[in-house]
């Protein structure tokens, strides 16, 4: 139970965080962190909003806080279809009123909170019995020699399962990302971001 967890943390670093090449993060601080989690409620509130007015009928609904891609920046592509969005200068009354400059700083210092979340989810588990990231390391290089072997599935989708792995190891590898100076900076605001999230889920 607690591997798989472990091993769902590190999907959800990959369903964020396009770790194809390692690279160096800006650092966070308590003022821009305050700011940007001061936007969330408003924004859910928002979201909230247009679903009641106009998803009965509109069956495409796209919501303003997911991101579906797999990417480095999730928060910061996600503007992309927010531009669109009917809402979207509300959204953007929202993260000026926060004291950003605009929406790509906001969208900026949340894919920098997102990448150290999850970087400190992995480096220090909240499951006293958790596997060591050597361990979760070993797991990764057992399911990619399995995969290699899979004679029931396509080349395509053996790749794509090859491809995932590798990355969530490049991840665990990457200095920049696993001792970020971000994780004891974000610290102080881990469990008040395990109860957003859920909030917000």
């Amino acid at each position: 139970m607690v591997k798989a967890t472990i091993k769902g943390l590190i999907a959800f670093s990959i369903f964020f965080l396009n770790i194809f090449a390692a690279q160096a993060q800006n650092t966070l601080d308590s003022i821009k962190i305050e700011q940007y989690l001061s936007t969330l409620p408003s924004l859910a509130r928002l979201e909230e909003k247009y679903k009641a007015a106009d998803n009965s009928e509109n069956e495409e609904y796209v919501s303003m806080l997911d991101s579906p891609e797999i990417t480095r920046t999730p928060i910061s592509d996600g503007l992309i279809r927010l531009r669109d969005h009917p809402r979207y200068d509300e959204f953007k009354d929202i993260v000026t009123d926060a004291n950003f400059s605009d929406p790509e700083e906001w969208a900026s210092t949340g894919d920098q909170i997102m990448m150290a979340y999850s970087a400190y989810q992995l480096k220090y588990p909240e499951s006293a019995n958790a596997p060591s990231l050597a361990e979760i390391k070993k797991d990764m290089q057992e399911d990619l020699e399995k995969i290699n072997k899979n004679q029931f599935i396509s080349a395509e989708q053996k790749q794509t399962l090859i491809n995932k792995i590798e990355n969530s190891m490049a991840l665990l590898n990457d200095p920049n990302y696993i001792d970020s100076e971000n994780i004891s900076i974000i610290s102080p605001y881990i469990e008040r971001l395990n109860t957003l999230f859920k909030e917000y889920q």
